[in-house]
C-alpha cells in the first residue's frame, strides 16, 4: 500500500468491532449502519454488509494499515441459548445478559499457553468479548444467548499471521482492545512520529513517552502523570526511527513502554518490531546470558508462552537480563536523550 506525501491516514476498525457490530444489527435485523460503543466511550459509525433475523455480516475495513484481515467478510450468528457451554466457547456476563461465545468456520482455537486466551478457547481476545456484551446490552439484548462467529476464509487468511507459529489453528484471532486500528506499519505514520516529537521537543518538553499501543499508553500516563497527552508517542513498531527523532531533536529524556515480547526485540536490535519484519528467535535469550537448559527455546514462539514454563523467580530473572539488554540497545539508538524502559504485562500492570 503507497500513502501519498502529507495525505492524513485514515484509521480503521479491527475484527472485534466488526463482530460486535454484526451482533447488534443481527439482534436488530437490519442492515443500516450501526453506532458503536468504543472501549473508550467513543462511538462509532460500522456499514452493515448483510443482515436477516439472528444473522448479520460486516467488511471488516483496516484503514490505511497493511492488515490481511481488511476486506474479510465476518458474520455473526445470535440466538437464545438454554444448552451448557462448550469447552471451547468464551461466556461474558453482566446486568442481566449472559453471551456464550463461540468461535465457527474460519476462527482459531488456542493450543498453546502464553497469549490473553487459555489453551482450549476459541481465539476471540478479551477486549472484543467486553466490546460484544456492552454493545448488546446498550441494544436492549436480556438473557442467555449464543453468539457465533464466523470469518470467511479465515483458516487461509490466518497463514498470513503469526497464528500458526503462536500456536492457533484453523483460523484469525478475533482482535482490538480499542475497537480502532491505527496505521502504524507504514512509512507516512512514521513521518507523523517524526513530527509529533520534533514539535514536543520545540515547544519546550522535556522527556516524552514512546508507547506502542493502547494498553501501553494508558500505563505510562497512569505511571508518569508530568508527561502531557501531546507528549505520549505511539510509535507502534517504529522504536529506533521515535528514538533517533528524539535525539535529533535534543529531547533530554524519554520513557519507552512496552511489554515482554516487544522488550525481547529491542534488545535484539531489531529496529522495526512489526510481526512480519521480525519474529522471535527465543534461542538469542541464550546471548543475553539465560541459562535455561531444561527449557525448548526452539520450539517457543512468543515470550508469553516461555512465562508459562517458568517458575515466577525465574521469569523475573529473565525480563530482567532482557531489560538490561534492551535498555543498552535503545540508548545506543538514542544518543544523548536519556531513555527509561519501562515494561507491562497484559494487564497494564508495572513489571520493571
Amino acid at each position: 500500500m503507497k500513502v501519498e506525501p502529507g495525505k492524513e491516514l485514515r484509521n480503521g476498525f479491527t475484527t472485534g468491532s466488526a463482530v460486535a457490530a454484526a451482533a447488534v444489527a443481527a439482534f436488530r435485523n437490519s442492515a443500516d449502519q450501526v453506532e458503536l460503543l468504543l472501549p473508550s466511550g467513543e462511538t462509532l459509525l460500522i456499514p452493515v454488509l448483510h443482515a436477516e433475523p439472528g444473522r448479520a455480516s460486516v467488511v471488516k475495513d483496516g484503514g490505511d494499515d497493511p492488515d490481511v484481515t481488511s476486506g474479510m467478510t465476518l458474520t455473526v450468528t445470535l440466538a437464545p441459548c438454554d444448552a451448557p457451554a462448550d469447552p471451547r466457547d468464551h461466556e461474558e456476563s453482566a446486568d442481566g445478559l449472559t453471551l456464550v461465545i463461540r468461535g465457527l468456520s474460519g476462527v482459531g482455537t488456542v493450543t498453546r499457553p502464553g497469549l490473553a486466551v487459555p489453551v482450549g478457547k476459541y481465539a476471540v481476545n478479551p477486549g472484543p468479548r467486553k466490546m460484544l456484551l456492552a454493545n448488546l446490552l446498550r441494544a436492549g439484548v436480556r438473557g442467555r444467548w449464543l453468539v457465533g462467529i464466523e470469518a470467511a476464509d479465515g483458516e487461509t487468511v490466518a497463514a498470513e499471521t503469526l497464528n500458526p507459529t503462536l500456536g492457533i489453528v484453523g483460523g484469525i484471532s478475533i482482535l482490538g482492545n480499542s475497537g480502532i486500528v491505527r496505521p502504524y506499519s507504514n512509512a507516512a505514520y512514521a513521518a507523523a512520529i517524526r513530527l509529533q516529537i520534533r514539535s514536543f521537543a520545540a515547544s519546550g518538553g522535556r522527556k516524552a513517552a514512546l508507547v506502542t499501543g493502547n494498553r501501553t499508553a494508558e500505563a505510562v500516563a497512569r505511571d508518569f502523570p508530568e508527561i502531557p497527552p501531546e507528549g505520549v508517542v505511539r510509535m507502534g513498531d517504529f522504536v529506533y526511527i521515535a528514538l533517533r527523532a528524539a535525539a535529533e531533536s535534543a529531547l533530554p529524556a524519554v520513557v519507552v513502554g512496552c511489554m515482554p515480547g516487544k522488550l525481547f526485540k529491542y534488545a535484539c536490535e531489531e529496529k522495526n518490531t512489526h510481526a512480519h519484519k521480525s519474529k522471535l528467535d527465543l534461542t538469542r535469550l541464550r546471548s543475553f546470558g539465560v541459562d535455561l537448559p531444561n527449557v525448548p527455546l526452539e520450539s517457543m514462539d512468543s515470550m508469553g508462552e516461555l512465562s508459562h514454563h517458568l517458575a515466577p523467580e525465574a521469569w523475573r530473572e529473565v525480563l530482567r537480563k532482557v531489560h538490561s539488554r534492551a535498555l543498552a540497545v535503545l540508548q545506543s539508538w538514542a544518543g544523548s536523550t536519556r531513555v527509561e524502559a519501562v515494561l507491562y504485562n497484559e494487564k497494564g500492570e508495572k513489571v520493571s
